[in-house]
């Protein structure tokens, strides 16, 4: 008995590490953005990994943090490309802003289609739409307040708001 526990804990041990070791390609591309932001775990897990492009191939999004004034953000590598992408951090994003200290969740949004909350001119909550998905986006947001999905919408990644 005392093995089987022994072993137990070993193997949780080994799979929180594997789930907090970025992939090589990403902490060599990361090495550029080092001196500015590093990685924060403001959010967890630190960072996920899925076909946000398009590609085949998996990219990685990354919780980030600006070093000159802590500001929140996430950081997208896409794999097998010199392009990269950051939202917030100090980099203004749509009604998400320019610091996502206010999230505290996140995940991979996988469905092909979501509802985007719209707003009226006066800032009052409008009647919403459906918006087709064709990858795999970011969803994040406040446990349980608004939020949105980050989506790359094959040019540029998008806000698709949600809540009020």
């Amino acid at each position: 008995m005392k093995r089987f526990v022994t072993l137990i804990l070993v193997m949780a041990s080994v799979a929180a590490w594997s789930q907090t070791q970025l992939p090589a390609w990403a902490t060599e591309k990361f090495k550029v953005f080092s001196g500015k932001y590093v990685v924060s775990s403001y959010i967890k897990p630190q960072f996920l990994e899925a076909d946000l492009s398009g590609s085949k191939k998996t990219d990685v999004a990354i919780a980030i943090e600006r070093k000159v004034d802590k500001k929140k953000g996430i950081l997208i590598l896409f794999a097998g490309s010199d392009k990269s992408f950051l939202v917030g951090a100090g980099n203004m994003f749509g009604k998400a802003g320019d610091d996502f200290e206010w999230a505290n969740t996140w995940s991979i949004f996988r469905e092909k289609t979501t509802f985007e909350t719209t707003f009226k001119p006066n800032g009052d909550v409008g009647n919403g739409k459906e918006v087709k998905l064709d990858r795999p986006g970011i969803e994040i947001r406040e446990e349980e307040g608004a939020g949105g999905i980050i989506y790359f919408d094959g040019k540029k990644f998008i806000w698709i708001h949600q809540g009020d």
